[in-house]
């Protein structure tokens, strides 16, 4: 009832992966700012991803006045 039309399955690797190493990474350009002035024009969640670039984390449930004084001290370093 099976066996009588089935034929052998052949199985077949993967292909193999090249990885090009030319590629560069993307230049991240951060974003200056004169005053804290500049900051306060922002939303929390523009201030959250400026503060990637930067490389700290921000977190979004405080108020804003303290979230632009933790990146303003970032961007100063």
């Amino acid at each position: 009832m099976f066996g009588a039309g089935a034929k052998e399955q052949v199985w077949v690797s993967k292909p193999k992966v090249t990885v090009k190493k030319n590629m560069t990474n993307p230049i991240i350009v951060k974003p200056k700012f004169k005053n804290k002035k500049d900051l306060s024009k922002m939303t929390k969640v523009k201030l959250e991803e400026v503060g990637r670039v930067y490389g700290i984390e921000l977190d979004r449930r405080q108020r804003k006045d303290k979230l632009i004084n933790q990146l303003w001290k970032a961007i100063k370093k």
